[in-house]
């Protein structure tokens, strides 16, 4: 066996890749798949090359804790959305750090989320989780409200999130969630109905150890209306750490983190600051699906897939001393590829574009090349994110006009 450390990581999907590409630099990576079959799309990106071990728990759960067992582990750390209610009962089974396993459905379930929260004191969104219409349209009514948003308990990427204003809306949104098995291959048997939160939107991740919160780095979310009153993702920017803003963000961000139990490991939340103050769209215990640790060292000297080995690591004391708040060297926007039309995605030719931009710093295509595209209207329709950093920010908002103008030309 290895003298390197085992290292555990469950679903190192999507950017968790990138945590266990950089875990393998210095340990013996052992990767656990929470479920026996995992999206295709998310499959392709786990980087099978690096694991040592590539384990399933569901069926074996027995034989893959003795297994584990017998390699002394140092820690277990969800890699992604996925593997957060696992990740959370391996820690607890092996005695490692490990957030509280009681409270792992609150981390994944919107809706259990908000009560927890809520009964920890910390203000929520008002909200009504139901299956009957006649129950959704008669809470709304009885709250006095006139825009709402719809979206399933446990899903991602901004999938079946709808804004509705009228009853015939609600019901729209309610038929095309209902019963549909969405990209955490649950079925939505169920929605969430909340008041519509005005205000901006701020992005906080984090990465915590034994209670303990660092920021990592904080983002005002900028976002556009389609047609078909779906909120698009546009683009965040990195704020810089002296905003005023951010004293009541990551104070409020942090009360959430301990709401919920998440004393260990990554962090990213999603937040509203209202004119009553902050409230919580979401939070998942697990890395930014948009974390990209060059662009980050850039702008803040640290990132969070790197501080997230740190955390479960025997390189805490270089977590201990970093700041709890990011400091920012450069400006930075990530912006999201807006689809318009039916094309097959030309990569080729949007990186070669791309690349001509003053700001660019990496374009991270979310499909292949040539894959047929489709007007985005979430996340996960969005065909790729790209960068920009600069020291001056007016170079940065130069090179967003000219992205945008690249895209509407070849999307």
């Amino acid at each position: 066996m290895s003298a390197r450390p085992t290292l555990v990581l469950v679903d190192a999907l999507t950017t968790g890749a990138m945590l266990a590409r950089a875990a393998a630099a210095d340990h013996r990576v052992v990767h656990v798949r929470s479920r026996a079959e995992l999206p295709e799309t998310f499959a392709a990106s786990l980087p099978t090359e690096v694991f040592a071990e590539d384990l399933t728990y569901p069926g074996r759960a027995q034989e893959v804790l003795a297994r584990l067992r017998a390699q002394a582990p140092t820690a277990v750390i969800a890699a992604s959305e996925f593997g957060v209610e696992v990740a959370d009962e391996l820690a607890g089974r092996l005695g490692l750090r490990g957030n509280e396993p009681a409270l792992s459905t609150a981390r994944r379930d919107k809706s259990r989320m908000m009560e927890v929260l809520a009964a920890s004191g910390v203000p929520t969104p008002r909200q009504l989780r139901g299956s009957d219409l006649t129950e959704l349209l008669d809470w709304r009514r009885a709250q006095g409200l006139a825009r709402v948003v719809v979206k399933p308990l446990d899903s991602a990427g901004s999938e079946d999130v709808y804004t509705c204003d009228t009853e015939q809306e609600v019901a729209a949104a309610l038929r095309a969630a209902l019963g549909k098995t969405n990209l955490m291959l649950c079925a939505n048997e169920a929605v969430l109905i909340q008041e519509h939160l005005a205000g901006d939107e701020y992005v906080v991740n984090s990465v915590s150890r034994d209670g303990e919160h660092w920021f990592t780095d904080a983002w005002i979310s900028r976002k556009q209306v389609t047609s078909g009153k779906r909120l698009v993702y546009d683009h965040e920017d990195l704020l810089p750490p002296d905003a005023p803003v951010l004293d009541e963000i990551l104070g409020y961000a942090g009360r959430v983190l301990d709401g919920l139990g998440i004393a260990h490991g990554p962090a990213h939340t999603e937040l509203i600051l209202t004119p009553h103050g902050p409230r919580l769209l979401e939070t998942g215990a697990r890395l930014s699906g948009l974390a990209n640790p060059p662009a980050l060292q850039r702008c803040t000297g640290a990132d969070q897939v790197t501080l997230t080995l740190d955390s479960h690591t025997s390189r805490a004391a270089t977590l201990r001393s970093r700041p709890r708040r990011y400091v920012r060297h450069e400006s930075a926007r990530c912006v999201n590829l807006l689809a318009h039309r039916e094309v097959p995605l030309p990569t080729h030719a949007l990186r070669a574009a791309l690349e001509r931009l003053p700001a660019f710093e990496s374009v991270r295509f979310r499909k292949a090349d040539g894959t047929p595209t489709r007007p985005t209207v979430d996340l996960n329709s969005s065909p790729g994110v790209v960068f920009l950093l600069h020291p001056d920010p007016e170079e940065i908002e130069s090179s967003y006009k000219m992205l945008r103008a690249v895209e509407r030309e070849l999307l």
